[in-house]
């Protein structure tokens, strides 16, 4: 596989996790650019979509990986540089979970990207997209998720990206219609953009 595409699921507060959409939408445009691209939508819990996922980089072995997560507070996108490892068990997960006390993801250092966020952030901002690097993808599967997949992919030297993404802006016809944020971008706009970086993570892993 040249790259997959990861979204998440449901969680508290959070019915429909637009990122899930934007996965499967980044998936088929790399598909139609030629590249083998498959997207991953994981439950958001520590009990299942952590393990799941890495049993599925494990299986299918991705030359590159893009990871995609929604961060409801945020203004802007967010290109994560970090991943920390060190999830909250204040904020439980989709089944109610909290992690366990020395889960397989946490780590006493932060592992940096094997992406190239640089170029990530160039690509959204040539699409007119909000955007910056963030130190921080915070504390909850999000990070977790980042962490697993950047220490199962280390070895091989897999470029590894996580992408938090804020609510994106409503479609025609869908509201509210009018006085929406100017930093929430266009499903369309981004996907286009995130195929960008996804092709680029592509081509590093080679």
């Amino acid at each position: 596989m040249d790259i997959l595409v990861t979204g998440f699921g449901p969680f508290p507060r959070v019915r429909v996790n637009p990122t899930a959409v934007l996965a499967r939408a980044v998936a088929a445009r790399l598909k139609r650019s030629g590249l083998d691209a498959k997207a991953l939508v994981v439950e958001t819990s520590y009990g299942a979509g952590l393990p799941t996922l890495r049993a599925h980089l494990a299986a299918t072995q991705p030359k590159a990986v893009l990871m995609l997560g929604l961060a409801a507070r945020a203004r802007c996108v967010r290109v994560e540089l970090f991943a920390r490892g060190h999830a909250s068990p204040l904020h439980p997960d989709a089944a109610g979970g909290t992690p366990r006390p020395g889960a397989a993801h946490r780590s006493s250092l932060p592992a940096r990207t094997s992406g190239n966020p640089q170029g990530a952030l160039a690509a959204l901002r040539r699409g007119g997209i909000a955007s910056q690097l963030s130190p921080s993808a915070g504390r909850y599967l999000c990070d977790a998720c980042y962490a697993a997949a950047l220490a199962d992919t280390r070895q091989a030297g897999t470029p590894v990206l996580f992408v938090h993404v804020p609510w994106l802006r409503p479609g025609a016809g869908q509201r509210p219609a009018s006085r929406v944020a100017a930093f929430r971008p266009g499903a369309a706009t981004l996907t286009a953009r995130l195929a960008d970086i996804g092709a680029a993570l592509a081509r590093r892993g080679r």
